[in-house]
C-alpha cells in the first residue's frame, strides 16, 4: 500500500467516525516547502509508509535527517506532531489516537 494510498484511507477513516475534516497536504513553513499530510488546531499529522512500501525515509539517513529536520522546526513553532507507520492506520491504532485527541 502506498504512502498516498494510506493518506486517503486515514482521512475515510477519521471521516466514518465523525471527525471533523483536516487540511491536507498542508505547508506550515513560510520558507520552506514542508507539509503535514493532515493538519487541525496545532496539530500536524504524517503517515510514513516507506518502511512497508519501499521507500526511502525509513532506510536512509540523510532522509531521515530532513524528517527530523521537519519535525524538530514544526516544534518549534509550536506545532504538535503525530506520527504514523502504514501498519498504524490499517490496525486502527492511528485512528483510536487521532480520535482521543480530536473529539
Amino acid at each position: 500500500m502506498s504512502k498516498s494510498d494510506l493518506e486517503t484511507l486515514l482521512a475515510f477513516q477519521m471521516k466514518s467516525i465523525g471527525l471533523p475534516d483536516f487540511e491536507r497536504e498542508y505547508k506550515f513553513h513560510p520558507d520552506r516547502k514542508w507539509r503535514f499530510d493532515f493538519f487541525r488546531d496545532g496539530w500536524g499529522i504524517e503517515v510514513n509508509g516507506g518502511g512497508w512500501n519501499g521507500g526511502g525515509h525509513n532506510r536512509n539517513p540523510i532522509e531521515m535527517g530532513k524528517d527530523y529536520e521537519k519535525y524538530n522546526a514544526a516544534q518549534e513553532m509550536g506545532i504538535r506532531v503525530l506520527l504514523y507507520t502504514g501498519e498504524q492506520v490499517k490496525d486502527l491504532s492511528a485512528l483510536a489516537q487521532i480520535e482521543r485527541i480530536f473529539k
